[in-house]
């Protein structure tokens, strides 16, 4: 494998032979390891801030979802600048490297920060909250823009990408239970209060800062391309008509949009949508994560398998639609809902899962490859800066809607959190984790119908 001191030595296009080796499997799985911190660090506030804002510091819903909202905003705003100090970034370590041992830090003590919060003012509370978000949103993106970046440049094998992938998802799905079921349990097990949930978040956050610490030093050979100098002297206009030329990566953006906006809005009810709807506690909350996240590690093979003979866009678009179906069986469920069909639905939503995680990745990073052979730039900080700048902007917009949904269709913060809530109360809830992520899921099949790019159109790009 290709080292770092090696790679500087490359020609500026950044193309040898080493581009098309197959990446070993602990390279590709140090890598994805970052994932299961990302993921962590994302689900936890995503799952439980907002409910644990307004069921347990009791603000209002409204004015917590537009906190929310502002701090993605800042979150969004950093992505362009610190994907273009990543691509100009000259070190020992690399281009990406540097970034992800010195954000390390930082977003452990920002995840610890956002669960506890001081007992102050009305104004105070919204103030410290708001410097929490902030932190947290720069910590984080100075992690994860460089990281997302890294890819696309160890290799640029149309089936390796799906390999490398597989490793972000296995790691995504572990971290999606960390983050969005077991992040809540522990909490509910350390006593459900306030201060439960801060001390939670601080075990939360020293995790998260350790595997961003091994992530960065088992990526240590991970292959990385050097940037001409001229490159730097791009302007951004470029940039931007760069990307427009690029028709199924601007294609892929909008079925991000229409993934993260519903996922997020999902994760971010599904605590209010089991123990406000279904009258259950964190801890079978937790237990259908487990089971969804299992069953998405054992079927990724099969997805794997599957992409290679029938192409990624159709399996991709097979595993939206059986999640799509999955999720309006919720719409029958409701208080004294049997175990049996909770983990039928973990099982199925696991496996339809998994593939539409990592044919959404793999698919990704080909239009990266792509951008490669159509400017002859090594633009992945960029490009990946953008593809975070829209997963971030619906991480924004998903806890704002339910926020705005929950407050004007009357959701009383001020019962218990497993008390009976009026009728449009509960259709508010149902909206956020199931009518949302639905609707959003079928637009994104329907984006898919214009996406072309496959491995043969790559192979010939590659010889113009």
């Amino acid at each position: 494998m290709t080292t770092t001191a090696d790679t500087t030595a490359e020609n500026a296009d950044g193309a040898n032979a080493a581009d098309t080796e197959i990446v070993p499997a602990g390279v590709a799985a140090g890598w994805g390891l970052g994932t299961l911190a990302t993921a962590t660090m994302i689900n936890a506030p995503t799952a439980a801030l907002l409910y644990f804002l307004v069921t347990l510091v009791k603000l209002d819903p409204l004015v917590v979802g537009s906190l929310i909202f502002v701090g993605k905003v800042i979150d969004v705003l950093t992505d362009p600048p610190i994907g273009a100090l990543s691509d100009r970034t000259r070190s020992p370590l690399g281009r990406r490297r540097p970034w992800l041992l010195g954000s390390s830090f930082a977003c452990g003590i920002s995840f610890a920060l956002l669960f506890n919060v001081p007992e102050l003012s009305a104004t105070g509370t919204y103030l410290f909250i708001s410097f929490a978000l902030a932190v947290f949103a720069i910590s984080y993106t100075g992690f994860q823009v460089p990281y997302m970046a890294m890819p696309a440049e160890m290799t640029t094998d149309f089936h390796q990408r799906t390999k490398i992938m597989s490793w972000r998802v296995l790691f995504m799905s572990i971290g999606n239970v960390a983050g969005g079921g077991a992040f809540a349990a522990v909490a509910k097990n350390l006593g459900g209060e306030r201060g439960d949930y801060g001390e939670a978040a601080i075990y939360f956050g020293a995790f998260i800062t350790l595997v961003m610490l091994a992530t960065f030093f088992l990526t240590s050979r991970v292959r990385q391309t050097k940037r001409p100098h001229d490159a730097d002297e791009v302007p951004l206009r470029q940039h931007i008509d760069w990307l427009l030329i690029n028709k199924p990566l601007m294609i892929l953006i909008g079925t991000k949009i229409a993934i993260y906006l519903g996922v997020f809005a999902s994760l971010t009810t599904a605590l209010f949508f089991f123990k406000s709807v279904l009258k259950l506690d964190e801890n079978t909350f937790f237990m259908v994560f487990i089971v969804q996240t299992i069953v998405s590690i054992l079927m990724l093979p099969v997805c794997n398998w599957l992409s290679r003979r029938i192409g990624k866009k159709p399996a991709y678009m097979i595993s939206l639609g059986g999640f799509s179906l999955v999720a309006t069986s919720w719409l029958l469920a409701g208080p004294g809902e049997s175990l049996e069909l909770l983990v039928l639905r973990a099982v199925l939503l696991g496996a339809f899962g998994a593939g539409a995680h990592l044919y959404g990745q793999s698919m990704l990073i080909d239009t990266f490859a792509l951008d490669y052979q159509q400017t002859g730039r090594r633009r992945e900080g960029v490009l990946s800066a953008s593809f975070s700048f829209v997963e971030k902007a619906c991480m924004a917009l998903a806890p704002f809607i339910v926020g705005v949904l929950l407050s004007t269709l009357g959701f009383d913060k001020e019962l218990d959190p497993t008390a009976d809530q009026s009728a449009s109360a509960v259709f508010a809830i149902q909206l956020g984790f199931i009518g949302i992520p639905v609707f959003c899921q079928l637009a994104c099949i329907f984006l898919l119908q214009f996406y072309t790019l496959n491995e043969s159109d790559l192979v010939e790009a590659s010889k113009k």
